[in-house]
């Protein structure tokens, strides 16, 4: 199962991350791969969202449940294509601003297929997710210099 975890530190409040980080419409700013999200309804579970990842040339129908631990952390449940997982985000005070680490957990079906992209989409995932977080920092700090 492959699994890897980003530490980014962004000079913002930590509850300006945590925000951001929790509008899907700033998922599609930051995840070139991320083509949709529609936003479905609240469960006990979370919020439900069906999304569409582009991987490989590939569009891939899935969804993920949103879930909050506020205001420190929230968790996404997903199921893409033949990939299922989980990325967590905590997030912590720090004297500059907040330090964001996300954490990936998933593994990709049985299907012939998901035998031959997962190498490819293995490095693939992790390095969009880290440029992913990478984005998401250049965007908050950018919009704090506009509104200061």
């Amino acid at each position: 199962m492959p699994t890897f975890e980003h530490t980014i530190d962004i000079a913002a409040p930590t509850d300006q991350v945590f925000a951001f980080n929790d509008d899907p419409q700033n998922w599609i700013r930051t995840n070139a791969s991320l083509v949709s999200v529609d936003v479905g309804e609240e469960t006990d579970d979370g919020i439900r969202m069906d999304t569409t990842y582009r991987l490989l040339g590939m569009e891939l129908d899935g969804g993920l449940t949103l879930s909050h631990v506020e205001p420190t952390e929230h968790t996404m449940v997903f199921e893409n294509g033949g990939m299922t997982g989980e990325i967590h985000f905590e997030y912590a005070e720090t004297p500059t601003g907040t330090r964001v680490v996300q954490r990936a957990d998933y593994e990709f079906g049985d299907s012939l297929r998901d035998r031959i992209v997962a190498p490819v989409a293995k490095m693939y995932n992790k390095r969009q997710f880290k440029q992913s977080l990478e984005l998401t920092k250049d965007l908050i700090e950018a919009e704090a210099k506009i509104e200061a």
